[in-house]
């Protein structure tokens, strides 16, 4: 399998996953990447994201899987797919792998707020339980982020405060951290913009997926 490093930022943060594959199918075929297309009444190109993105997290390393029809020099494609790229887009790496995105378990993610938030937030996150109403395909359930997603302080970054965070992020669980900023604004009526990129994958070891 080909799998492609991929950035997502800028005003591309905005774009729906959807809105992405179609994205994504439009630019391959102007960079002339010889993608398969499945076989059948409606063929498309044969292409799997490891987890959809949130609409409003910035994506810093977005894995994609494709199947290519004939061996490809890697460094030239890739100049080639990052001049055919829209605005926001941006491919880093491509390299051959064996391993399924099955194997992804849970996700990091970089959340910075303003400093003269942080005090209240951390205050917040000291509560014993932090229940939020996640809606899904299957329906709604209540989820505890206390429990779901680990977060610490990591530093200060002009006048802005740095946390990492590390959600479920599999075929079993997925637990999006947007709904720290919701829960926040929520329970203390502060609704201060979070900025929330997704930075790497790991797997049920806590290993660097790739």
């Amino acid at each position: 399998m080909t799998r492609i490093v991929f950035s997502k930022t800028g005003y591309a943060k905005y774009i729906s996953h959807l809105d992405l594959t179609r994205c994504m199918a439009r630019m391959f075929a102007r960079a002339e990447v010889p993608i398969w297309y499945t076989e059948g009444f409606n063929p498309h190109p044969y292409m799997v994201f490891s987890a959809a993105l949130p609409i409003g997290v910035y994506g810093e390393n977005e894995l994609l899987d494709i199947k290519v029809t004939e061996k490809c020099n890697f460094t030239e494609l890739l100049d080639r797919m990052n001049k055919a790229a829209p605005e926001g887009i941006s491919f880093k790496e491509i390299y051959e792998s064996d391993k399924d995105f099955k194997f992804i378990d849970k996700a990091i993610y970089k959340i910075v707020i303003p400093e003269n938030t942080s005090v209240k937030f951390n205050e917040f996150l000291e509560s014993p339980e932090i229940p939020v109403l996640k809606k899904t395909k299957k329906g709604e359930s209540t989820v505890d982020l206390k429990a779901e997603i680990q977060i610490k302080e990591i530093g200060k970054e002009n006048r802005m405060t740095v946390y990492e965070a590390i959600a479920p992020c599999g075929n079993e669980k997925n637990i999006s951290p947007t709904l720290l900023s919701g829960a926040f604004a929520e329970k203390t009526g502060d609704d201060t913009v979070f900025t929330i990129s997704r930075t790497a994958f790991l797997t049920k070891n806590s290993e660097n997926f790739r």
